[in-house]
């Protein structure tokens, strides 16, 4: 079933009955005001894992922040339910434009962008450790070998490079329709250590193209490159320390034919790295996205 691609943040919509309590807070980081808000399931496991959903870029004025993406419209919050995980849904930094502005992710090459820095790394890495710390210390007592990050458009470029920067405290990712770079290509550090990822790609997104293409990541600024899904694919079997991959991806700038899907697993089967090239999709969310993902969560920790 094709899906129309359309504007970085529009997903698939997902109707859930929540259960649990949604709550939002804001806090300091790198003097800039962060929000980032908090589902607990009915029944949290003792030692729960977490996941933490970043949202795609969002057309919104500063002041409606995309809250409830990772609940209302991706249905996070019923996968939480069922299966007893801590949910944790940051909301990325306000860049101002005309008629409104966006909220988007400090990914690789989108700096530039932003009126501060607003290092997104490391304020997502804290919320993750903060929610590590014992019940008495007001954490959740989250399992560190099992803390998990997926996103979305600009939210998926964030997960690669959460899961590049912070591989220390990630054990697996899931980065959907989001090239691990946009613009000249930089020279990445590789992870800590070996990181567990599951990449979802549309082969008709023309907003960031399978193949590569161009970008446009703010209004009235030019378009930039964007690099092709091998590109993500070769980095990251070089990083997690697997042969390198002998099935391309991409053939003369063309999605190859008959090549949907890519596995490989280090020697010790402690690590995988996986790829699904969604059939016809465009630059869009599907709802069967978050049950593969979690799956794959769910037997990829440390």
């Amino acid at each position: 079933m094709k899906r129309l691609a359309l504007v970085l943040c529009v997903l698939g919509s997902v109707a859930t009955a929540q259960k649990g309590k949604f709550t939002t807070y804001t806090t300091t980081w790198n003097n800039l005001t962060r929000i980032y808000s908090i589902y607990v399931p009915p029944v949290l496991q003792k030692n729960p894992a977490l996941v933490m959903v970043l949202h795609g870029a969002a057309l919104n004025a500063e002041s409606d922040p995309p809250l409830r993406v990772c609940t209302k419209t991706m249905g996070w919050d019923g996968l939480a339910d069922a299966n007893g995980f801590l949910l944790i849904c940051p909301v990325g930094s306000f860049i101002p434009g005309s008629p409104t502005g966006r909220f988007m992710w400090e990914s690789y090459g989108t700096a530039m962008y932003f009126p501060a820095v607003p290092d997104d790394s490391g304020f997502l890495r804290s919320l993750i450790l903060a929610t590590e710390k014992p019940l008495t210390s007001g954490g959740y007592a989250v399992d560190p070998e099992r803390v998990f990050v997926m996103g979305f458009s600009s939210g998926g470029m964030m997960t690669h490079r959460m899961c590049i920067e912070n591989a220390d405290v990630v054990a697996a990712c899931a980065p959907v329709s989001g090239s691990i770079y946009v613009g000249s290509a930089p020279v990445l550090p590789h992870p800590s250590r070996p990181v567990s990822v599951f990449e979802l790609r549309g082969d008709a997104d023309a907003t960031l193209g399978y193949c590569g293409g161009a970008y446009w990541p703010v209004p009235n600024d030019p378009k930039v490159p964007v690099p092709s899904v091998d590109v993500d694919m070769n980095y990251w079997f070089a990083a997690d320390r697997l042969p390198p991959n002998a099935t391309p991806l991409c053939t003369a700038g063309k999605p190859s034919p008959n090549v949907f899907h890519l596995d490989s697993k280090s020697a010790d089967g402690l690590n995988e790295l996986q790829f699904a090239r969604e059939l016809g999709y465009g630059h869009t969310y599907d709802a069967w996205t978050i049950s593969s993902t979690w799956e794959f969560f769910g037997t990829h920790g440390r």
